[in-house]
């Protein structure tokens, strides 16, 4: 009788030690870890931090139809629905342009009282444009901020502290390298490093903090650019001389630069001299493009264009 009295207690107080997550039949995922969807997916929940995510397909129903729901049986923009504690439940709409999704629960700052979401869309493609959602906690609801530039690649899956200021960082490569000096493939994209601070999105990468993040990058850049054996090799010197000037070394890189570039590269950046509100269908208009003629004065230029140099 005893013993039969000392299980049904064991049975009764593991019943209250399994989480409320295993009991309601929802995953549950690490704060600060990414959980991946696609549109295929249908609809998927977990909990995070003590926030409740679903994700799913939006409905096709009302306009703008995206290209999923003109082509394929599921929309590929998908509808985030977050419930919070103490806060009404709020549903954001992911870019429509997009084909893959990762969604994750953080803190972006110290202080915040309650965490906030990540939703990275990624486009997929050579070329591996993403742009990043941000879902900041201001008072009884939530504020939706994109990261600001053109962003490519992907965050890591467990997004960090790399500064130590509290602060949730995030490292990207720079989408304007894309093309500019070769083909896609041709050219490493520097990184961005982005934070929030007092609940904006900015970029941080002239911050001495984030220097490990360029040191880390530059031997690989400088290595590609040297090797004379790679005839596309200028895209390679473009970020490594980018990625220089971020540590405060510009004049240096530039000089090796100009002893290993390829002099036969034709693959030459050209600005265009009308702002982008004057430009047509096809982009820049025909006649409007600078005629830069050697890589250095377009790397010159492309450099002083994006903020890498004054």
């Amino acid at each position: 009788m005893r013993v039969s009295l000392l299980v049904s207690a064991l049975v009764a107080a593991l019943a209250f030690a399994v989480p409320a997550v295993a009991r309601s039949g929802q995953a549950a995922v690490p704060p600060g870890t990414f959980r991946s969807w696609k549109p295929g997916d249908g609809r998927v929940a977990w909990i995070s931090g003590g926030v409740r995510i679903a994700i799913e397909p939006a409905p096709c129903a009302k306009p703008p139809q995206t290209e999923g729901c003109r082509y394929d049986p599921e929309n590929n923009q998908p509808l985030v629905t977050v419930r919070a504690p103490g806060l009404p439940v709020y549903r954001a709409l992911g870019d429509d342009q997009s084909s893959f999704y990762r969604v994750a629960v953080v803190r972006f700052e110290r202080g915040d009282a309650r965490p906030g979401v990540v939703i990275e869309n990624q486009s997929g493609g050579s070329a591996g444009n993403v742009r990043e959602q941000l879902l900041i906690p201001r008072g009884r609801a939530f504020r939706q901020v994109w990261l600001p530039g053109e962003l490519q690649g992907e965050l890591p899956r467990r997004l960090r502290d790399l500064s130590g200021d509290g602060r949730i960082d995030f490292v990207l490569g720079d989408g304007r390298f894309a093309f500019a000096f070769g083909c896609n493939a041709c050219t490493p994209r520097p990184a961005v490093v982005l934070t929030v601070r007092h609940g904006r999105a900015i970029d941080v990468s002239r911050a001495p903090a984030y220097a490990a993040v360029f040191r880390r990058d530059l031997p690989l850049f400088r290595r590609r650019c040297f090797d004379r054996q790679e005839g596309y090799r200028n895209g390679s010197c473009a970020a490594y001389v980018a990625t220089a000037a971020r540590l405060g070394r510009y004049a240096a890189a530039w000089r090796q630069m100009l002893r290993h570039y390829n002099r036969k590269g034709i693959d030459l950046w050209q600005d265009c001299t009308v702002p982008p509100a004057q430009w047509g269908r096809d982009g820049c208009p025909a006649g409007k493009h600078t005629h830069y003629a050697t890589f250095p004065q377009s790397l010159a230029a492309f450099l002083r264009k994006t903020g890498y140099i004054r």
